[in-house]
């Protein structure tokens, strides 16, 4: 048989140059055909990532680039597997200005001056004032603005120094006017009245589920840290127990947790991943600079373990937690330790900037680990909160742990016994004050004559005057304002009064009236119902109201939320470029949601339910553990418990916090882990586990580095079906979808701006069975003699199968689910043709609608 030599030396080159070409050539390669005539772009970054290769382009304009304007595209086997990009990387642009009117100089004094402050370059941050440094400089950048019109500007990031305030602010500078067209925290806070975790039942704790992080014989020989070991949240759901370093990822930590860039071994709570300290003084949280990432720690500051690295120090949560800072420095560093090495094995690694002094060749930068803050702030006269400040790659971010107010106890119910007992109470900065002597007296339940409102919310024209005389009004939460209901309560002979939420949950009572002399205080509805209760059935409520003295908890203490603000620093990273640490500065990001997720992730049991009800923070905010928690409800898969839904962004407006905008994105991603947990089980094992958790973990992971910088509901969804496609060859694909379509984030859900909590539209639809057919099963997709060749492919596809007789129509679905094409196949008795030449590059799925039934086979497009 005569070969053709040159047809096969051909093929040869073609394929050395193939496999020859860069990441970079092979995107060049792909947007001959994909991108938009006229749009530019230049690479931003390009990160190696197990079998893929994740590329950064950024769009440009007149050789300027756009600002937090990106491509990302993922490749395997040489081929773009998936693209996303920016909201705004696709949109005309006409002509604008290219020199800037004001210098760099001139735009920073003007911040300087507007913050009152002096401008200092490049110094370790020990005053009052506005730091710039030199590895800060100002980008020259486009800026879009609402009527797609380019405005040429300065990006830059500063460190604002002021008061008790030290904060990386990013922002965006018209470089003609020297307006603010956008200001950013890039510290943030979360001040955790929004949420709290519930695990129902520990009394089933079992210690041979979780071997991987547990060891009951103390190794000696090895580091111990006597800790609130996970998946306890917190020391509200069980005590301590001794860690020592086989709980450790070795791949993660290779040297350990305690070996520093220099080689040594510090015997102290500082090593690769992290150092923690104690701040009573807060001069650490004051003297944080992330440019030149340095932080005034004393030594006695560290929590030290000695030689044997033994952190095993005494704790009392009945003394002020200043007493306990060795144990709560020493829990801090073992989370922080344990956040590192969990996510490690979901892809937060160094080459996808992840937080270590040294990154062992692998990748990224590296001299970012986590400064971590314990017992910080009360020096500074602040509590109830957590920060997280997350610089870009190579600049070590922030952990500042609060103390929490404890919610005082200053109701005492003497009798009936069944309710006799200490409850927790909030009392307003108006009103009466209580003493150290208690006032007793008996309850009684206030009533009124109009039927407006409900009978008990003192609102009108009270029917039991003279009961209510010389005793404590119980007054139901409602219908007008708290000062009007103690007002009347007081004008009626009544001593103090409670209000009763009507609500799940404690109340911040507002309100201002100086002429109200009797002490008030607010209960929560279910304390406040049992007392209730008891009048209404005519037993006599006797109770006593007392002045407590002020106590604090300990954050440091509280895993769920060190997780939360710990995830912070792996959203921030994993969106967009490593060097960027802006991408998820608009409105419609869902960064408190990843946080919530992570949190909750890590504190799961095997005794859950999907509809165990799931919060942040009860510990902190002493709240009762089978309470709701600090967010708007519980997290549950419930949906009588959790109503969440994509609709409730449009009624939270874009003023509001992006606490709630993360509660929603949390319950969709909380329902698609159970949703996993039910096709493919649960396991303890965070490290080696290969059950639905860990899937549902992978996916959200997998989904942060493919989605857009400034991304928004929908895009995220799109991101974690294109995680799935990637990780699992989409096989959760209908399970994805039904989780996202229950809450309203369905098929034909719009998103509109990312920068726009209120223009979005929710839907509950599936996709439509033309686009994926979710009523098949994947045992019901029979190939029988279908065959497609070749695969890959570049111009054209063959289908042959002699049993077709008929021309078979066939879809052409992309990685998210939408159908990109609609060909009719014409068979001539045993094959077809399908022509694939005006396919963008990547992995498509084919679907033939036969005479024998629907078939789906995937196809790579070259």
């Amino acid at each position: 048989m005569k070969k053709n030599l040159t047809l096969i030396f051909s093929a040869f080159v073609l394929s050395m140059y193939a496999h020859a070409q860069t990441a970079e050539q092979i995107v060049d390669n792909y947007e001959t055909q994909a991108i938009a005539s006229n749009v530019e772009y230049k690479f931003a970054q390009t990160i190696d990532d197990d079998a893929t290769q994740r590329v950064y382009t950024q769009r440009t304009f007149q050789g300027i680039p756009i600002y937090n304007s990106y491509s990302t595209y993922v490749i395997k086997n040489k081929q773009v597997i998936s693209k996303t990009a920016s909201e705004n990387f696709n949109i005309s642009l006409k002509n604008a200005a290219v020199s800037p009117a004001l210098s760099f100089d001139q735009v920073i004094n003007k911040i300087a001056q507007a913050e009152g402050l002096k401008v200092i370059a490049d110094t370790k941050v020990n005053q009052n004032g506005v730091y710039i440094s030199k590895d800060d400089a100002a980008e020259i950048v486009y800026y879009i603005n609402n009527e797609n019109q380019a405005i040429l500007s300065y990006a830059f990031s500063y460190q604002l120094v002021k008061e008790n305030q030290n904060d990386i602010i990013h922002v965006v500078i018209d470089a003609i006017n020297g307006s603010v067209l956008e200001k950013h925290n890039n510290t943030l806070s979360c001040g955790h009245n929004h949420g709290s975790f519930h695990n129902e039942n520990l009394a089933t704790f079992n210690k041979a589920d979780w071997d991987w992080l547990y060891d009951d014989a103390v190794n000696t020989a090895s580091p111990q840290y006597n800790v609130y070991q996970l998946p306890l949240e917190a020391p509200n759901r069980g005590a301590r127990t001794f860690a020592d370093q086989a709980v450790s990822n070795t791949t993660a930590s290779p040297n350990g947790w305690h070996n520093t860039a220099e080689g040594s071994v510090k015997t102290r709570t500082e090593g690769n991943n992290t150092r923690t300290a104690r701040d009573h003084e807060s001069k650490g949280y004051q003297t944080y600079s992330s440019s030149t990432n340095t932080v005034t720690i004393k030594d006695t500051d560290y929590a030290d373990g000695g030689s044997a690295l033994n952190f095993d120090f005494p704790i009392d949560l009945t003394n002020h937690p200043y007493t306990n800072w060795e144990a709560a420095t020493t829990n801090l560093f073992y989370m922080n330790n344990m956040m590192h090495d969990i996510f490690y094995n979901y892809g937060f690694t160094e080459a996808n900037g992840n937080f270590q002094k040294i990154n062992f060749d692998k990748g990224g930068t590296g001299n970012d680990d986590v400064v971590a803050l314990a017992q910080t702030g009360l020096a500074l006269g602040a509590v109830n909160n957590a920060t997280f400040a997350t610089p870009a790659d190579g600049k070590s971010p922030r952990m500042a742990m609060y103390l929490w107010n404890k919610t005082p106890e200053p109701l005492i119910i003497n009798s009936p016994s069944n309710i006799a007992g200490n409850y927790q109470a909030t009392i307003p900065t108006w009103g009466g004050t209580l003493t150290s002597t208690p006032l007793t007296k008996d309850f009684v339940l206030i009533l009124k004559s109009e039927t407006t409102g409900t009978p008990y919310d003192g609102c009108g024209t009270f029917t039991n005057t003279a009961e209510i005389n010389d005793k404590i009004a119980i007054i139901y939460r409602g219908d007008c304002p708290f000062a009007t209901k103690v007002k009347n309560a007081q004008n009626a002979g009544a001593k103090a009064a409670i209000i009763v939420n009507n609500v799940d949950g404690m109340i911040n009572m507002s309100g201002d009236d100086t002429t109200i002399t009797i002490p008030a205080l607010s209960i929560s509805k279910a304390d406040g119902d049992k007392i209730v209760k008891e009048l209404q059935n005519k037993v006599i409520v006797n109770g006593s109201l007392v002045k407590t003295e002020v106590s604090y908890i300990d954050g440091s203490l509280d895993n769920g939320i060190i997780a939360h603000e710990y995830g912070h620093g792996i959203s921030n990273r994993l969106t967009g470029p490593i060097t960027n640490a802006n991408c998820l500065n608009n409105l419609e990001q869902m960064g408190e949601g990843w946080s919530d997720f992570f949190g909750l992730m890590i504190t799961q049991l095997p005794t859950d339910k999907s509809t165990t009800k799931r919060g942040i923070g009860t510990f902190a905010t002493n709240d009762a553990i089978d309470g709701s928690g600090i967010r708007a409800t519980a997290y549950s898969t419930d949906m009588t418990v959790n109503p969440a839904r994509y609709g409730f962004l449009k009624t939270y407006g874009n003023s509001d916090s992006p606490h709630n905008t993360g509660y929603v994105w949390a319950s969709m991603v909380w329902d698609l882990n159970w949703k996993m947990i039910d096709k493919y089980g649960f396991s303890p094992d965070l490290y080696n586990g290969k059950a639905g958790n860990n899937m549902a973990l992978q996916l959200v992971m997998t989904g942060l580095k493919l989605q857009p910088c400034s991304p928004g509901f929908v895009s995220g969804r799109d991101a974690i079906i294109m995680a799935d496609e990637q990780l699992n060859e989409g096989a959760n694909k209908c399970d994805i979808w039904s989780v996202f379509a229950r809450r309203g984030l369905g098929y034909s859900a719009l998103q509109g701006s990312t920068n726009s909590r209120t223009d979005g539209t929710e839907a509950f639809d599936m996709p439509p069975v033309e686009v994926l057919n979710c009523e098949l099963s994947t045992s019901e997709l029979k190939d029988s003699t279908f065959q497609i060749y070749p695969n890959p492919t570049k111009d054209v596809v063959y289908i042959v199968d002699k049993t077709i007789k008929n021309d078979i129509k066939v879809d052409i679905i992309d990685m998210v689910g939408k159908v990109v094409s609609t060909q009719t196949v014409k068979f001539d008795g045993q094959k077809g043709s399908l022509t694939t030449n005006n396919l963008p590059k990547g992995i498509y799925i084919l679907k033939f609608k036969t005479d024998n039934g629907t078939i789906t086979k995937k196809l790579i497009k070259n």
